[in-house]
């Protein structure tokens, strides 16, 4: 059951890219140019992410207001 609730808790890439508000061309380009670094699971040709990877991630890219954050496209 475990395997289950794991498996059911990873988004797809287009359910990550609108999480993030960008596309999956652009999840796709940032993970072959290892840009960014947001970590996901890959078996075969699947791809998923994991909700609490991309809220770490989003959390570590937070500005203050004062500089630019991430260009995301």
């Amino acid at each position: 059951m475990l395997e289950a609730h794991i498996t059911n808790s990873l988004m797809n890439q287009k359910e990550a890219a609108a999480y993030l508000g960008t596309t999956v061309k652009s999840l796709n380009t940032w993970r072959a140019l290892g840009k960014y670094k947001i970590p996901y699971v890959r078996w075969g040709h699947n791809i998923r992410y994991r909700k609490e990877d991309l809220d770490a991630w989003i959390m570590d890219h937070m500005t203050n207001g004062q500089t630019d954050g991430p260009n995301l496209s």
